[in-house]
């Protein structure tokens, strides 16, 4: 079991690596987006690969070449255009970043392979609307207290699986435990909240949901 202590430091490592590699992709900016776009533009994309080098800590220039690539192409489809020898030396550069960490994570998702198909655009809106309220709500409480340092989505995996639990018409209880699931599935033993705090959050999200009226997504 580990200390708190230790649990801290493995925490800051993990935002560490992560910022250093928010640097070489932008730095690399595959999409031509960071003279006119926020910093924060490959957020998504470097969490991901953030993720998947913590939880493959042998792989190879090659293999996460690809990883890269398949991660690009998720997000930005044929729009996204890079040759293999550039995402494997990007791939080689985060590799060689990783070894300046200890990075003794499991971390289940490193991207969220979950498709959301909408029926038309007023659904899209409803839920970017919903999105955008709960990750307020979640980047306030920031139950790992690492938002002054870590990325703006560092919560986007768990908030799209709160949200899925949403339309099943479901009590403060029963959301205040998935959430405690899905915080738990995440960071391990990194997470540890009150169960009365989960209700707090697990209420403010259902009142957040009912007042923007978005039951049957």
């Amino acid at each position: 079991m580990l200390s708190s202590k230790e649990k801290l430091i493995e925490l800051i490592e993990l935002i560490e690596f992560g910022n250093e590699i928010k640097e070489i992709i932008n730095l690399w900016d595959p999409m031509g987006l960071t003279d006119f776009c926020p910093a924060d533009e490959y957020e998504t994309e470097t969490k991901g690969i953030r993720n998947l080098v913590v939880n493959n800590r042998n792989i190879d220039k090659k293999s996460l070449g690809q990883e890269i690539r398949n991660i690009f192409e998720y997000y930005f489809s044929n729009e996204y255009k890079s040759k293999q020898e550039i995402e494997e030396d990007i791939a080689s550069k985060i590799i060689e970043k990783s070894k300046e960490y200890k990075l003794n994570f499991t971390l289940p998702n490193y991207y969220d392979t979950k498709k959301i198909i909408f029926k038309n655009q007023k659904e899209a809106d409803i839920y970017i609307n919903l999105y955008i309220k709960i990750n307020k709500i979640i980047n306030l409480w920031d139950p790992l207290k690492i938002m002054d340092i870590s990325f703006s989505n560092e919560y986007s995996y768990e908030i799209n699986r709160i949200i899925e639990e949403l339309s099943k018409n479901i009590s403060a209880q029963d959301l205040a435990e998935k959430i405690n699931k899905v915080f738990k599935n995440s960071y391990n033993e990194l997470y540890e909240i009150e169960k009365n705090e989960e209700i707090k959050i697990a209420r403010k999200i259902l009142k957040a949901y009912n007042i923007g009226e978005v039951k049957g997504i």
